[in-house]
């Protein structure tokens, strides 16, 4: 395993056999998105998305996966100048492009590894990952509109496609704690393992790293695509990388290897 230096001690990097672990650790504040923090890890997303590894690794050190912002800090500091509205607008979106669209659009697979809360932002952040897997004490939280706020990191966005325009607006109007049962019953977490948690992500990651790359690449595009497309065209594409993968070595090694099985 390579450690690798991010510039600050809350953000930790790691790679090994082709996988890039990134850990918020920020423990004392439940790995919030502090000033420090996030913008060091809009650099190693970046990073990443130039790297060769096959698949990211998102998680939270100690017992929370990420509280968002830091409240206790929100509001603190004294406005010497009056920044125009539409900067700061255009600020916060492109932060956002940076951060959570930066890791829906990496070409790899991403999974987010939740063993305690993941809220606000950081429930943002989960649902970015293509993936998430989490243990007993996994549990989501909106609590934007309990200070005041209306959401960011795409949190809207991703929580209506995947669970719908109605449980979006209930899980962010009401803010109720949606605890593991219940996120991997409606959709939020892929896999709920309550005992053995590393073994199982260890499987996880195996299974996709063994899988030709491009294949799992253009899986992921095809899915993308679908998304803002019709059949028709979304058809189109899965022909293009079909054919395009077909005619690759890796297909033909493991077409040999299946065969061997």
């Amino acid at each position: 395993m390579i450690n690798i230096d991010t510039g600050t001690k809350q953000l930790i990097l790691s790679e090994d056999n082709n996988v890039a672990t990134i850990t918020l650790n920020n423990p004392q504040y439940k790995n919030a998105l502090s000033e420090e923090l996030t913008p060091y890890l809009r650099k190693v997303i970046k990073r990443i998305s130039k790297s060769k590894n096959k698949l990211l690794i998102l998680r939270g050190q100690g017992k929370s996966f990420c509280s968002g912002g830091n409240i206790k800090k929100m509001n603190t500091k004294e406005v010497k100048t009056r920044t125009p509205k539409k900067s700061k607008v255009m600020d916060l979106y492109k932060k956002q492009i940076e951060l959570t669209y930066m890791i829906s659009s990496l070409q790899i697979p991403t999974i987010a590894v939740i063993t305690g809360p993941a809220a606000g932002a950081g429930f943002s952040l989960a649902l970015s990952c293509d993936i998430r897997i989490g243990n007993r004490h996994a549990f989501f939280l909106s609590n934007y509109s309990r200070i005041g706020l209306t959401g960011d990191y795409g949190i809207s966005w991703y929580l209506s496609k995947l669970v719908g325009n109605s449980k979006a607006k209930e899980i962010m109007l009401i803010n109720n704690r949606i605890y593991a049962d219940e996120a991997h019953r409606i959709g939020i977490l892929n896999f709920i393992f309550k005992t053995n948690l590393e073994r199982n992500l260890e499987i996880i990651k195996k299974n996709i790293v063994s899988q030709s790359s491009l294949a799992v690449k253009l899986i992921k595009k095809n899915i993308n695509y679908a998304e803002y497309n019709d059949l028709k065209k979304s058809l189109k594409l899965e022909a293009e990388h079909l054919i395009k993968s077909s005619m690759s070595k890796e297909h033909k090694i493991a077409v040999a290897n299946f065969k061997k099985d």
